[in-house]
């Protein structure tokens, strides 16, 4: 039987908004956080027919740590009333640098959180102000060396690379700094110009050059090898961790076991559904305070769609899909996988070029028998 492992809990509220960033966020000083977290309790409320048995949580964004440990210590215990916690594994909350003291990150951990995810996107105090951060690389510094004085073994820091101004020799700078801090994770994400954003308006209108393609890939290819070095397994497309230290929550996603997500523009996977909410903040705190679930995207995976979807999350991974559910891997693209005790997985180049390779497969998996 299928049960729900793990829940994501979207708190969509920053202090500013950052040019790159196309994940909902309400830039809302005044927003009451309390009321807030009560109505993803009242959402959660609504979901009594699915079956849990709950191994992770996650609190994402946006920005989750503006709001304080006092008020997750009061959500996490009304959540307990409602919900068996006794099985959890791990639960994560993403902090921009310059929220949290030691204090903060001490009552975090004194209350059940094990893991935390520190939005530093860069090292540099140039690539800061491309990507439009207000905090300063000694901010980043100082919240990873405040999480792990205050007992956080597992830290993950989140950067972006391919950013206008970086060269290969910055980008091999930042990761050297990567050496001295107690890090078990790392996550390094490739600027990515879209549309609905500051960066993404400047890039279409011709405004802003971004490197082209030949140097993103010997980016990747620096980060592969210089992580690889520094022990981290390249686990995903995007994420590398030490041994033992893979994102058990994001490994529901690529693994195709169900979750459920709370809040606005939260998306669910429950028994071969996915569906979003509406983004609309507004129009979800009506939804949930009249008893209905605030869904307003919704797909059942059947047949083909099913198989391509499980492929599509799965390749994403080093694990790699099962080779029967690719018998006739079309010729252009061999050279993009590797074979290994009978699954294939994508190499480091076909990593970097996922989302056409995925757009190939589809065409071939739906074609399949007819």
């Amino acid at each position: 039987m299928k049960v729900v492992k793990g829940i994501y809990f979207h708190i969509p509220f920053c202090s500013y908004k950052c040019p790159y960033c196309d994940f909902l966020s309400f830039v809302e000083p005044q927003a009451n956080h309390e009321e807030y977290l009560q109505l993803l309790l009242k959402e959660l409320d609504l979901y009594k027919d699915l079956d849990f048995s709950l191994k992770t949580l996650y609190f994402g964004g946006g920005t989750p740590s503006l709001i304080k440990p006092k008020l997750y210590e009061g959500f996490i215990r009304e959540l307990s009333k409602g919900i068996d916690l006794s099985c959890l594994e791990e639960i994560s909350l993403e902090a921009n640098p310059e929220n949290y003291s030691f204090e903060d990150y001490k009552q975090l951990k004194d209350m059940g959180f094990n893991r935390i995810s520190i939005g530093a996107q860069s090292l540099r105090e140039e690539g800061l102000k491309a990507l439009g951060r207000l905090h300063s690389v000694k901010d980043t510094l100082r919240a990873v060396y405040n999480a792990y004085r205050a007992g956080f073994e597992n830290i993950n820091i989140d950067l972006i690379y391919g950013y206008h101004g970086q060269s290969l020799r910055d980008l091999e700078k930042e990761i050297d700094l990567l050496k001295d801090l107690p890090l078990t994770h790392i996550s390094l994400y490739l600027l990515t110009p879209y549309e609905d954003t500051q960066i993404g308006n400047l890039y279409k209108k011709g405004l802003l050059k971004l490197p082209d393609e030949d140097t993103i890939g010997d980016m990747y290819q620096l980060l592969v090898d210089k992580l690889s070095d520094m022990g981290f397994l390249h686990y995903e497309v995007s994420n590398f961790a030490l041994e033992g230290y893979e994102c058990k929550h994001n490994l529901l996603y690529w693994t195709h076991e169900e979750f459920l997500g709370l809040g606005p523009s939260a998306w669910s996977f429950v028994k071969y559904r996915r569906f979003g909410n509406t983004r609309n903040l507004r129009l979800y705190k009506e939804r949930v305070m009249k008893g209905k679930k605030p869904i307003q995207y919704e797909e059942v995976l059947e047949g083909k769609e099913k198989i391509y979807d499980y492929i599509f999350v799965v390749l994403r991974t080093r694990k790699g899909v099962e080779k029967d559910l690719l018998p006739s891997l079309p010729e252009d693209l061999k050279e993009f996988f590797e074979e290994e005790e009978g699954r294939l997985k994508l190499n480091t180049r076909g990593m970097l070029l996922i989302n056409e390779i995925l757009l190939r497969l589809k065409e071939c998996i739906l074609l399949m028998n007819g």
